[in-house]
Parts: structure tokens; sequence; C-alpha cells
């Protein structure tokens, strides 16, 4: 689909329409002002799913690079613990939390 470019002027004279039509079609419609691009009007729905798509994308990118950065850690010697010593120790905080909790 080709790309809906609007001048301003546009958004004075035929919102209603615009914006029915970012609706139906799910697409951007680019706004100009003095022929240079200038804002996007795009249906709430589709934006929020975008931003919820970019957050998303975001924290996958942030946890592989800190898988990446503890396995580069762990080749350059620094100490590891297996799955079951990292259970036990998340058991050990949790046991030692509570027992702050307890005590409040």
């Amino acid at each position: 689909m080709a790309m809906d470019i609007r001048p301003a002027s546009a958004l004075r004279t035929e919102y209603s329409d615009l914006a029915a039509r970012s609706r139906a079609t799910g697409q951007p419609i680019y706004i100009t002002k003095n022929g240079e691009g200038d804002t996007v009007l795009m249906d709430l729905g589709v934006y929020t799913r975008r931003e919820d798509e970019l957050r998303h994308r975001e924290a996958v990118v942030q946890h592989r690079a800190m898988v990446l950065d503890a396995e580069i850690n762990r080749l350059n010697g620094a100490p590891a613990c297996t799955s079951d010593e990292m259970r036990e120790k998340v058991r050990q905080k949790f046991a030692q939390a509570r027992q702050d909790l307890n005590h409040v």
C-alpha cells in the first residue's frame, strides 16, 4: 500500500475522513507542513499495539544482552553455579525474607 501523505491543512478540513481512513486501513497518514514531513496521524489501537510490540522487543533485547554478558563473564572465569544451586539460593533468600517479615 502506498504511503498516504496529506498537507497539514487537510487536518482542518478533512480530519474525520482522515481518521476514519486510518482506522479502516490500520495505516498511518503522514502530515506535511510547508512540504516537509511533520507528524503522523494513526489509529490509537494500532499505535498502542505498536508501542506494546516495541516495549516487548526492547525487553527481549535487554534480556539477551544480560544473558550474553553473563556468558562472557562465565567464559572469563567468573564464578558460576548450576540451576539447582541457584534454585536453592533463591529458596534461601525467600525463606530469609519471610523470617524478616515475621519479625517486623
